[in-house]
């Protein structure tokens, strides 16, 4: 079983933790080389999410394990070509690169997730789940050291390459040892989500909105540092900061909601981001962007792993993990253009960082609602 979640681990690690979320500590470095504004920022940031939300569209059409399987490797390869393809320095490229990179990331995402949900409700483990959601801390981690490390020596676009050349022995790992599951039907998942419509879709509003609000400091957290204090250590160590949380708290979201609900330990991630989000713009200062970073890295993840079990338990037979991608993927798609367009108009990120943590904290409100609901469960 360890082989097998760790595989699952390294699968995000690949697809999420650097092909997405390098990009977050390299931006600041990208926009000193070639004079990026946060609009184009948020754009290059959009476009990926873009192909993310493309990616889970898709992976509704992928029903057996014969169509699956393939895609997913072909995922793999194509998540570690796309991070080493962004040495090429032509921002039309990028807009591309970006956008690939995230289809990918998005079947990348939903087929390793069914595939280690499935193993595990096979040997009776799935409370183990959201152990693999850990890969996509250690992913940032590995690129919040990576890259001040390396930018005293280094531009952005060579950086890119070393996180590309870091990633190949996650990727050949999951190559080897992701197990095999069938995915199920279209046919079944719609017959199975017609009896949980009500509750599956206030999830879907309020993961919608959590897909909006997180992604603001997801892109934009490491800019916001630099502008803020001048220095490209702390910019880079911020991410570190908030991927330590995600691989030593996200764990023990599930685990909590085992002894107290899921809903209700979902409703307390959705409000404890959404302090975390907003406290360093309210109190501007060192501890509390620490703090912010830790609150933010250690419930992200923890929503989508709770998110995700949620899903599952009002719709068990479908491909409900899909659905739920595209709705999260369409708030990530919205978040940076509108944040990167505010800051230009705004000259400031106070606006979008605020205006995000009030979108998590109405998705939480709307989970909490959502508990009275005869069909929610507990």
């Amino acid at each position: 079983m360890f082989t097998t979640l760790l595989s699952g681990a390294l699968s995000l690690f690949l697809g999420m933790g650097v092909a997405r979320f390098a990009f977050t500590p390299i931006l600041p470095l990208m926009q000193s080389d070639f004079v990026l504004s946060d609009t184009i920022s948020g754009a290059l940031a959009s476009a990926n999410y873009l192909g993310y939300l493309l990616g889970a569209f898709y992976v509704k059409k992928l029903s057996v394990r014969e169509k699956a399987y393939p895609w997913f490797l072909i995922s793999v390869v194509a998540s570690l070509a796309f991070i080493g393809l962004m040495w090429f320095e032509s921002h039309d490229l990028w807009y591309a690169f970006r956008f690939l990179s995230g289809f990918f990331s998005g079947l990348l995402f939903v087929l390793s997730s069914e595939f280690i949900l499935a193993y595990l409700i096979e040997v009776r483990k799935p409370q183990y789940f959201g152990i693999i959601y850990s890969g996509i801390g250690t992913g940032m981690v590995l690129s919040g050291l990576t890259v001040p490390m390396l930018s005293d020596h280094f531009n952005s676009s060579q950086i890119w390459l070393w996180l590309a050349g870091l990633s190949v022995i996650p990727a050949v790992f999951v190559i080897r040892y992701m197990p095999k599951s069938n995915i199920m039907s279209s046919n079944d998942a719609a017959n199975q989500t017609e009896k949980n419509r009500s509750p599956l879709t206030f999830l879907y509003v309020a993961y919608f909105l959590e897909g909006f609000g997180y992604i603001v400091t997801g892109t934009f957290i490491s800019v916001i540092v630099l502008r803020g204090t001048g220095s490209v250590l702390l910019s880079g160590y911020v991410w570190v900061i908030a991927g330590l949380g995600a691989v030593f708290i996200t764990p023990v979201w599930p685990l909590l909601s085992k002894r107290y609900g899921i809903a209700n330990i979902l409703v307390l991630t959705y409000f404890i981001q959404s302090i975390a989000i907003a406290i360093p713009i309210i109190f501007s200062n060192t501890l509390m962007t620490i703090l912010g970073a830790i609150g933010y890295g250690g419930t992200f993840l923890g929503v989508v792993s709770l998110v995700i079990a949620y899903g599952k338990n009002l719709s068990p037979t479908g491909n409900t993990i899909a659905v739920l991608t595209i709705f999260f993927s369409l708030g990530q798609v919205l978040g940076p253009l509108s944040a990167g367009w505010l800051s230009d108009v705004s000259g400031g990120f106070d606006l979008p960082v605020l205006l995000a943590a009030a979108m998590i904290l109405l998705g939480g409100i709307i989970i909490l609602i959502n508990k009275g609901e005869k069909h929610a469960i507990p």
